[in-house]
């Protein structure tokens, strides 16, 4: 994942007169991302995708900024694709490099599936990865349905599938109720995709409390290791009142850049302010309709997405 220097370049003088590899007419890299820098020597078309944060792999202060020299350069070459498949990702980038890289969206058609409710499963509750708020939040959740005097059967996925599930069974559930713990995951492109109705809390509550708990733990490199910090290592390169997206302290930050998740970009995503108004939406929501939304902007997205390929891969040379 970080080959030094010495491996890129033994790596282009083992494969650079390799049959197979001079056919190959593009590069793509997607995790990492920074992979595509073995590539740059072959002289190709290089499409580089970031599913997460591009500098995984480069995180020392140097190897992140000569990923940012190369991914500058990358850019720089009107074949080359540089971009995020989520718009968080891509307006990282820019604030690292000023690399103004598209939104490629996962389509993840792959599922075969489609919401269709089964009356008497519960709504599933996603995994919530800050164990000290996992509890917290079934506490208030619980708390809600007692005072409002409102049954709805919710339950955790994994306790009603302890191990794997077929696309199709998720599809079942009425909906799926999330404290998210990353901008953006692929489950959550295959649940949109499948027109599961999709409860998140609201910009504001979810930056209170990942301000407060820390809940959306591996939104940055730092949180994940355990070490939060208010300052990213490398320096930004657009207007300085851009707030540093890896601050995990500053309130402001925080809420700047989540807004760039998915689940606060897709339209007919279900929101909450309180897990009492959690309650009331899982009773009152015109599920199949906000479903039936879903269907619709995915059929449009992926005629937009097969334009966008199509002029991508027109470009190769």
């Amino acid at each position: 994942m970080n080959p030094s220097l010495e491996d890129q370049k033994r790596f282009y003088e083992v494969y650079k007169n390799d049959f197979e590899m001079n056919h190959v007419n593009a590069f793509i890299c997607f995790h990492p991302a920074s992979m595509c820098e073995v590539f740059m020597p072959f002289n190709r078309t290089l499409i580089v995708i970031a599913s997460t944060r591009y500098e995984l792999g480069r995180f020392s202060k140097e190897e992140w900024r000569n990923w940012n020299k190369n991914l500058q350069i990358i850019a720089s070459n009107s074949r080359n694709v540089i971009a995020g498949n989520n718009l968080y990702d891509a307006e990282y980038i820019r604030y690292f490099t000023g690399v103004k890289a598209i939104v490629l969206p996962s389509l993840c058609a792959y599922t075969n599936a489609s919401y269709k409710q089964v009356i008497g499963k519960p709504f599933i509750i996603a995994p919530i990865h800050e164990k000290n708020f996992h509890s917290k939040f079934m506490s208030m959740l619980t708390d809600s349905f007692k005072h409002l005097k409102i049954a709805v059967a919710v339950a955790h996925l994994r306790d009603v599938y302890k191990s794997h599930y077929k696309y199709s069974q998720l599809a079942e559930h009425p909906g799926i109720i999330y404290v998210p713990y990353q901008v953006s995951v692929m489950s959550l492109f295959e649940q949109y995709r499948m027109n599961i109705p999709l409860f998140f809390p609201s910009l504001d509550l979810l930056t209170e409390w990942h301000h407060t708990y820390g809940v959306v733990n591996e939104r940055t490199w730092d949180s994940v290791s355990g070490k939060k910090k208010n300052a990213s290592i490398v320096s930004g390169v657009l207007d300085p009142n851009i707030p540093d997206p890896n601050n995990e302290f500053d309130l402001h930050a925080i809420r700047y850049w989540l807004k760039f998740s998915d689940f606060y970009q897709w339209p007919h995503i279900i929101y909450f302010n309180s897990t009492d108004e959690l309650v009331i939406k899982l009773t009152t929501t015109n599920l199949t309709q906000v479903s039936l939304n879903m269907k619709v902007y995915n059929a449009n997205l992926k005629q937009y997405l097969f334009e966008q390929w199509r002029q991508i891969l027109q470009r190769i040379k």
